[in-house]
Order: structure tokens, then C-alpha cells, then sequence
């Protein structure tokens, strides 16, 4: 056998099929622990041995190395095709469909094939004759037909474990496609060599070789099918307890994981193909009305019990933004909606208590502070009794009466207040209440300025019983010691913060006052506590003659401003 070779265009095909599927060897090697991916990797030697086969024969001058080298690429043609019907046996149905048996029955042909080339010399039972014609030609023997038959038995397994794999797992359906493809064009260039007996892999086999190649590599690294990612994405999809549907574009069920048809209570009955509405009458006839994706919430009997979900719709889209289908995500928020209730109701019962312990103080000392002056009125008119000045007792008697009269109006404003906090819900809506009864109690005009920004339902019970409590204590010195004929309150949102201010059109006061004898202050005492408990400022601005303005800046929390 002559070893004279000669560069041919016509070893690209072959050349470039050999570097793709040794890159693919590799890479299933490398993989090899996932299922498929040995015998993957075994044809990818067979079909690396049959692509050098047809380089080497293109290459080669003389009869002899040519007929050498054709032998040698045949001989691992069955091998190749069936190790790659093991590989789609083994990756559709791990240890299931790929069992000894089955390999052994699967691979008996090929062997025979490969002793029947072997000694061909001998019987020419495979070819009977070779010759040179514009290319190698060649005589198939009468086994021929019989050993080309069966690569299309191993084309229709393939096919069928395909089409499984397409019917019964949607997000494989493009490697599918894409493999069918490929042997679909290396079977019609290898059928159009035997049928015509023309060079038998150049150029057809070999470019069908090529693109076939190709295929595999694209399924597997753009797709990842050997990888741990598909596999994951079956273990999240089975065990999440998220419930995923994918519906077509008539609403139809297409695919649903298992804690879906939990929720559903369709785990004994067929769902896929049925309408969705069938089996969830919350699904809206029209989820994308305003071009966006829909979110809500509905309740579901499960058992005898109703539970709450929260349904998400999303849109699917190829590649034109052309609708394809509905992802549908069901979260059962049954567990949630119970906490939340249950740290709702823990907060306000906090609350309630620090609020307690707040107005019991604020009781104490102002009724401490009123008693001691009824003492004190009280025994020194008891003396201007005894000493019979009439006029001055009355005068000092009248101030007690006025005194009484002033501590019942706070102490039912008080009390006022404790109820209307355990009444209403919502910030807004207690101080809209109290300063109706303010105004109707008092003939001060009330005004209550809010932005479109603010939301006071995003504040903790806490957060607005305190505030709640501030204005009250600052309606009430506008009251007690401005003398005012007019208070407003506006609320402002910025950055991060809320600013409250309260204002007044009455007689004012002296800070500097304030400051060096806070007795005299109670009230704004109170407030500046109230105000650090929640993180919050008080500022006053105020003098004599010129009313008092009021404000107060509490911070926001990152939840709050979501």
C-alpha cells in the first residue's frame, strides 16, 4: 500500500467534522456522570475514527489506500449511529431503557459489520469490487442492503425516543428539532451515495457528517443537555412549591409541575389540553388588557378548607414580540396572610400597651397638677372663709370652678383620644375625626392639608398612634395657651422622611423661656419623647405675639417607602 497523499478541498467536510466532534468527546467526558453522556462520548470517537477514514481516503493517490482507508471509515458507521441511539435511549429514560439486554441486541449488527469488513478480502460477501472513476466506486456484496437497513431501524428509534421527548418535555423541544434536523441530512446524503455508487463521502456523507456535527454541538453547549443546568431546572420544577403552567395562546394547559396540580386538585385527572378556565374560574378572560403582565389574588377550596393564592400571568414571546403563550405562576399565601395578620395584631397590641403607659403618665401629671392647685385654692379660700373676706373667697372660688371645669376638658379629651385610636384605622382618618370634634368642641377652625405622596397606611400602628398623639398634645396647647382661633396641619413627603407641620394663629411664646423652666412646657416635653421614640425631630418655631409653628420630621424605613 502506497502512503502517497496529496491535499483535496474535498477533506474540509471530513477535517472540520473531526474537530467538532472531538471538542464534543471532551466535552461529554467531561460530563460523563450525567446520563448519556458516555455513550455520547463513544460516538463521538466512532464518528472522529469515520471522519479521519474520509480525510485520509480524499487525501490519498493509489487504489489501495483509498480502498484502506474506505474500509477503515465504514467500519465505524453502525457503531457511531447506534452509540448514538444509545445516548437518546439512555438521556430520555435514565437506567430505564438503556438496560444490558438492550445494549447487547443493539449492538450485535455492528459488530457483525465490523467482522464482515474485516475479512471481506476473503468472502466479498460486503463489496465485490473497487475501482477508480472520477473518485472511488464501489460494488456493494449482497450484505450490504441488509447492514444499510438497519442505520434506518436505528433512524426510526430514534425518531420515536425524538418525538417522546418532544411530546413529553416542551423545553426540549428545540434540541429536538434541531437533532432531527441533523440526521435527517446526514441519512439523505448518505442514502444518495449508496443508491447512486458514486464517491461514497465526497462530498455528500461527509457534509452531512459535517452538519450533523454541527447540530450536536449547538444542542449541547447552546442548550446545555449534558450540563447540570436542564436537569436542575426538572428537580426546581418538581419540587418548588410554586405552582408553574404553561399555556398556549387559547388558554390551554400545555405543561403543569406537580405542586400545581396540588392547588389545582388535579393530580388524578388530566389537565393537559384542557382550558385553564375550567379548572381556575379566577383566570381572567383578558390578562393583558393593558399590555403588561397581571397580578392578583383569589381564594381556592382545597379540601374542605378555602386557602388564599396569588396568581401571576406572564407573557411569552419569540423572538418577532409575537405572542406565543402564558407562563402562569400560583403561590399559595395562605401561611403568609396568617402571620401577617398575626404580627399586625401583635404591633397593635404593643402599641396599645406602650400608648397605655404614655397616657397614664400624661393623666398623672395633669391631674396631679390640677389637684395640687385645687388644694391649694381650696385652703386658701377655706381661710378667707374663716377671716370673712366674701369677696376675695368668691374670687379664688371662681378659679377653682374654672380650674375643675379646664382638668374635666382635658381629662375627657384624654379619654377621648384613648378611644378614638382603638375606633378608627389609619392616621388620617383618627386626626380627620378628632379635629371635626375638636372644632365642634372648641370654635377653633381646623385644617388638614395632605399630598397625594403620602400614605399613611405604609406606617407601623406604632409609628401612628405616636404621631396621632403629638398633634393631639399640640391641638391641645394651641387650645390651653395659644389661644388660637385657627390651627392647620399639613403633611409632607420627602426623601426618605415625612414632615408634619402644625400650625397656629394664636399669642405665641417665649423659646428662651421654655428652655430655662420646661415645667411651664409640659406638652412640648411629652412631644419630643413621643417623637424620639420613633426615631423622629420636633422643631418649634414660636414668639411672643407672632403664633407657633410646629415641626416634625420622622423618617421613613425602606418598606415604608416602597
Amino acid at each position: 500500500m502506497s502512503s502517497s497523499y496529496v491535499y483535496s478541498p474535498n477533506i474540509v467536510p471530513s477535517l472540520l467534522a473531526a474537530l467538532v466532534v472531538i471538542v464534543l468527546a471532551i466535552y461529554s467526558i467531561y460530563n460523563r456522570r450525567v446520563p448519556g453522556a458516555v455513550p455520547f462520548a463513544a460516538a463521538c470517537l466512532f464518528a472522529l475514527l469515520w471522519s479521519l477514514g474520509m480525510v485520509f481516503e480524499s487525501a490519498a493517490i493509489d487504489l489501495g489506500t483509498k480502498i484502506f482507508w474506505r474500509r477503515f471509515s465504514v467500519m465505524w458507521q453502525l457503531p457511531s449511529a447506534t452509540a448514538i441511539t444509545c445516548f437518546l435511549l439512555e438521556y430520555a429514560r435514565p437506567k430505564r431503557w438503556l438496560s444490558l439486554w438492550n445494549l447487547f441486541l443493539l449492538s450485535f449488527i455492528p459488530l457483525l459489520t465490523m467482522i464482515t469488513i474485516i475479512t471481506n478480502s476473503v468472502h466479498h460477501l460486503f463489496w465485490e469490487a473497487f475501482f477508480i472513476e472520477n473518485g472511488l466506486v464501489v460494488v456493494h456484496g449482497p450484505l450490504t442492503p441488509y447492514f444499510f437497513s438497519y442505520s434506518y431501524f436505528l433512524t426510526a428509534i430514534n425518531l420515536i425516543v425524538l418525538t417522546w421527548l418532544f411530546i413529553r418535555y416542551p423545553q426540549n423541544r428545540w434540541p429536538v428539532v434541531i437533532v432531527l434536523i441533523g440526521q435527517i441530512v446526514v441519512r439523505f446524503f448518505y442514502f444518495s451515495d449508496y443508491t447512486g455508487q458514486t464517491r461514497f463521502n465526497i462530498p455528500n456523507t461527509a457534509v452531512g457528517m459535517a452538519i450533523l456535527s454541527l447540530a450536536y454541538a449547538l444542542v449541547l453547549f447552546r442548550f446545555q443537555i449534558l450540563g447540570p443546568i436542564p436537569f436542575a431546572r426538572e428537580v426546581v420544577l418538581g419540587q418548588l412549591p410554586l405552582g408553574i403552567l404553561v399555556l398556549d395562546r387559547k388558554n390551554h394547559v400545555k405543561s403543569i409541575n406537580p405542586a400545581a396540580k396540588l392547588m389545582l386538585t388535579a393530580t388524578d385527572n388530566p389537565i393537559i389540553g384542557k382550558p385553564i378556565g375550567e379548572w381556575l374560574p379566577a383566570f381572567p378572560p383578558d390578562p393583558f388588557a393593558g399590555e403588561c403582565d397581571h397580578r392578583s389574588e383569589f381564594k381556592f377550596p382545597s379540601g374542605n378548607v378555602l386557602r388564599d393564592y396569588e396568581m401571576n400571568i406572564i407573557q411569552l414571546k419569540d423572538w418577532r414580540n409575537l405572542s406565543v403563550g402564558k407562563l402562569l405562576l400560583l403561590a399559595d399565601v395562605t401561611e403568609q396572610h396568617l402571620a401577617q395578620t398575626k404580627i399586625l395584631e401583635q404591633q397593635r397590641a404593643l402599641a396599645a400597651l406602650q400608648e397605655r403607659d404614655l397616657l397614664a403618665r400624661e393623666l398623672h401629671d395633669d391631674l396631679a397638677q390640677v389637684l395640687a392647685f385645687i388644694d391649694t385654692q381650696g385652703q386658701t379660700v377655706r381661710r378667707l372663709l374663716n377671716r370673712g373676706d366674701l369677696e376675695k373667697a368668691d374670687h379664688y372660688l371662681a378659679r377653682l370652678i374654672e380650674a375643675t371645669r379646664g382638668g374635666e376638658i382635658d381629662l375627657r379629651d384624654s379619654i377621648q383620644a384613648m378611644r378614638l385610636s382603638l375606633e378608627e384605622q389609619g392616621l388620617i382618618a383618627k386626626l380627620a375625626k378628632h379635629l371635626d370634634q375638636f372644632e365642634q368642641s372648641f370654635n377653633i377652625r381646623t385644617n388638614l392639608v395632605t399630598t397625594e405622596t403620602f400614605d399613611d397606611t405604609a406606617l407601623s400602628a406604632m409609628v401612628q398612634i405616636q404621631l396621632l398623639r403629638i398633634l393631639q398634645e399640640a391641638l391641645t396647647n394651641a387650645r390651653k395657651h395659644a389661644q388660637a382661633t385657627q390651627v392647620w396641619i399639613k403633611f409632607d413627603v420627602i426623601p426618605n422622611a415625612i414632615n408634619i407641620t402644625v400650625g397656629d394663629d394664636g399669642r405665641g411664646f417665649d423659646p428662651v423661656e421654655s428652655r430655662v423652666d420646661p415645667e411651664k412646657h409640659f406638652g412640648l416635653q411629652m412631644m419630643r419623647e413621643r417623637a424620639d421614640s420613633i426615631g423622629g425631630k420636633i422643631q418649634v418655631n414660636t414668639w411672643p405675639g407672632k403664633g407657633t409653628e410646629i415641626m416634625l420630621w420622622v423618617p421613613l424605613e425602606e418598606s415604608q417607602e416602597d
